[in-house]
């Protein structure tokens, strides 16, 4: 009589939210295919995914498994498991990759599905028609046929020549990534705009390649990746890949399968040997690739608040995340930055980073001069002409006489923030957001900015139904046409996040400004970092009180970062430039500083930061404890209350610092849910992982999983 075989069981890895191990039978036929970090397509709740096999598992580590998922309740007997339905043709993740999803999804308080999700977006995606711009094969041989160009020297890069300061920070951040055999200290690279800090990076990159190790390229957004990219280009060739959100599902997946290496094991040149290392420049969804020999790490502006993911999980904090993967692979971390993060300033004082600076600007030029226009004292006395006053566009006119080119700086897209109606004063609302809606001139639309609602604007009020809806406010559409009608010989454009939508717009507009075509370009807080602009000498603040009176502990932190980074965008050669700022609150502490540290040493700014600093101590804030905030969202307003209360009382049993709320967030309905939201502080110690866990599972006792939502070290 034959024995029937025993069945194979699975744990997969969904790309859902659910905590705890899921598990399948491998129907016989498919075993010997299936393996860990195979992806196989599975039936789960009614629907097909593409899950990732994380262990294989005998029948009674299942029933163990299912029995721990079921805490709380009775367990069940006589599981039913289902069967896979096969096996994906595609490549395998690494065991690495999995580990990092799981310190990423234990640190951000998410699930391993969550990250899963995260890194591999498109999986359910067919791509069919849709071709990358060089397959994988194709890339595989123009790097062959550049390496075996050169057989004497493995790899030869046009490197830039280095200052003498640039090579002593070299081998300063050198010294640091030799200091440890396992793992090294992550190094801030603390340097003023236009101190070449790139230059810095692109040569220790060179370095790494040529020692066979893939380095990673972090920049906060992609429109700054664009200009880089042509930059490194130059450099690297076929070796630099691109990798970001806008980028097609058969491009992400080509760049997948070069990053792993999948296609490019065991060839050789006529030298005996392959260097198939590249360097991939990305945002913060790069971080999710599946590196192997990864040497470095570097994280380009590390202060910016664009590597902080808010939606959806994990909401994770790139920059930290970096280290995480960095650590996994024993590279090297280098933070960058000429204003950073109180984060990272906060390590180095506590010694866990390394801090080199270049204090001098690459080209000798001088700290850009500023000048703060009192826009209550110009509107006064009659100096304002429409948003722009009197000695503003003296300075623009003067700019422009001597060659140079302006950069007008307005933090609000669109025509106007808001409108009103002049009879009974209703201001136009967002039925789903609890925001006005903004005017967008150039398609005559209303627009919530949170979910992209949009209606015809036609004038008419909506309460009393008079035609008298008029703007309030400038964004950065008025201005570009306010600065057409007062400068008609100036050419004008725009850069914002409505320009940006257009792939060919938005590169157009940067490359026609950098040749010196465009004389004036209003922008958003997407052209304050990273770009280098050769001819740039006027950088004007417009209502300057919208980044200063934003009521958050870390406002005046982004409030200085903000005004430094413009200063570094002017002036970056020989010429001195300017800075000009329009604000209402001319002795605002952030504005003081700003006159006292121009044209002197950065002290007066070292100084205003342990300021801001011993006041963050005091009061128990980031960065000297740990912060989370638990969102609480639902549709209806008496639920979200009634959930609140449950909250509260829950929490009191977490071991922590401080519980403060419920509050109110600034906007506190966003997509039809109302918002309230709790400050959990834990002190940055040993303990911090169990009392984070505590934490959950408190808030898993409530059953409300989508209802409320943890986010690990807030903005």
């Amino acid at each position: 009589m034959n024995q029937k075989p025993e069945q194979t069981f699975i744990s997969v890895i969904l790309p859902v939210k659910f905590r705890g191990d899921i598990t399948y039978i491998v129907p016989d036929e498919m075993v010997t295919q299936v393996q860990p970090g195979c992806r196989v397509r599975v039936d789960f709740a009614g629907k097909v995914y593409c899950a990732v096999v994380k262990q294989i598992i005998s029948k009674e580590t299942a029933s163990v498994n299912e029995t721990a998922c079921e805490e709380g309740r009775a367990p069940r007997k006589n599981i039913v498991y289902k069967e896979i339905m096969g096996v994906e043709n595609l490549p395998t993740v690494q065991a690495t990759e999995m580990l990092f999803w799981e310190q990423v999804a234990d640190y951000y308080m998410c699930t391993v599905g969550e990250v899963y999700r995260a890194a591999y977006p498109n999986l359910a995606v067919r791509q069919a028609g849709v071709k990358a711009r060089k397959s994988p094969e194709q890339f595989l041989e123009a790097l062959k046929e550049q390496e075996i160009k050169n057989i004497e020297e493995v790899l030869h890069f046009p490197l830039p020549v280095l200052s003498e300061l640039q090579e002593k920070v070299l081998v300063q951040i050198l010294q640091q990534s030799r200091a440890g055999e396992y793992r090294t200290k992550p190094v801030l690279l603390h340097g003023v705009t236009g101190s070449g800090k790139t230059e810095v990076y692109v040569t220790l990159a060179a370095e790494q390649l040529k020692q066979g190790k893939n380095v990673l390229f972090m920049v906060p957004e992609i429109a700054i990746s664009k200009q880089l990219q042509n930059r490194l280009r130059t450099i690297f060739g076929e070796r630099l890949l691109t990798f970001h959100s806008k980028q097609t599902a058969a491009e992400k997946a080509r760049i997948h399968k070069i990053v792993s290496g999948h296609y490019l094991s065991g060839y050789k040149n006529n030298n005996g040997t392959f260097n198939d290392a590249v360097i991939v420049l990305g945002t913060r969804s790069a971080l999710f690739l599946p590196y192997k020999n990864l040497g470095l790490v570097i994280v380009d502006e590390e202060h910016d608040s664009s590597y902080k993911q808010t939606e959806p999980a994990p909401r994770y904090q790139a920059r930290d995340t970096a280290i995480i993967l960095a650590n996994m692979h024993r590279a090297q971390v280098l933070l960058g930055s000429a204003t950073p993060s109180f984060e990272s300033e906060y390590n180095c004082r506590i010694g866990r980073f390394a801090k080199v600076e270049l204090p001098e600007k690459f080209y000798g030029a001088q700290v850009p001069e500023i000048e703060v226009i009192d826009t209550i004292w110009a509107r006064k006395s009659g100096q304002m002409r429409g948003s722009f006053s009197q000695k503003l566009i003296n300075e623009i006119k003067q700019t422009l006489r001597e060659g140079g080119q302006v950069l007008v700086f307005r933090n609000r897209r669109s025509y106007a923030p808001v409108v009103e109606c002049v009879e009974c004063g209703t201001i136009p609302k967002c039925p789903h957001c609890n925001v006005y809606l903004s005017y967008h001139k150039y398609n005559n639309t209303l627009r919530c900015h949170y979910c992209d609602y949009t209606v015809t604007f036609n004038g008419t009020c909506p309460t009393c139904g008079l035609n008298t809806l008029k703007y309030k406010g400038a964004g950065t559409e008025k201005l570009e046409e306010e600065l057409a009608e007062l400068l008609p010989e100036a050419r004008v454009a725009r850069f914002d996040a409505d320009v940006a939508k257009s792939k060919r717009t938005e590169e157009e507009v940067i490359r026609a400004f950098s040749r010196g075509d465009i004389n004036i370009l209003v922008g958003t807080q997407m052209l304050s970092k990273g770009f280098d602009f050769e001819n740039l000498n006027l950088v004007a603040v417009m209502q300057a009180d919208t980044i200063l009176g934003i009521q958050d502990f870390r406002a005046d932190e982004r409030a200085l970062q903000m005004f430094n980074q413009l200063m570094g965008r002017t002036g970056r050669r020989q010429k001195r430039g300017k800075l000009v700022i329009q604000t209402n609150q001319k002795e605002h502490p952030v504005i003081l500083q700003l006159n006292q540290a121009a044209g002197k040493s950065g002290e007066k700014s070292a100084n205003l930061i342990g300021t801001l600093l011993e006041e963050r101590r005091e009061f128990r804030f980031a960065p000297y404890v740990r912060m989370v905030k638990i969102m609480i969202r639902h549709r209806d307003s008496n639920k979200l209350d009634l959930l609140c209360s449950k909250t509260q009382a829950v929490l009191q049993s977490v071991p922590c610092l401080e519980i403060t709320g419920p509050f109110v967030p600034a906007v506190d309905k966003v997509r039809g849910e109302w918002i309230k939201c709790f400050y959990i502080k834990f002190a940055r110690d040993s303990h911090l992982a169990k009392n984070k866990a505590m934490l959950l599972k408190a808030i898993e006792t409530l059953k409300a999983s989508n209802a409320i939502i943890p986010d690990v070290d807030p903005l």
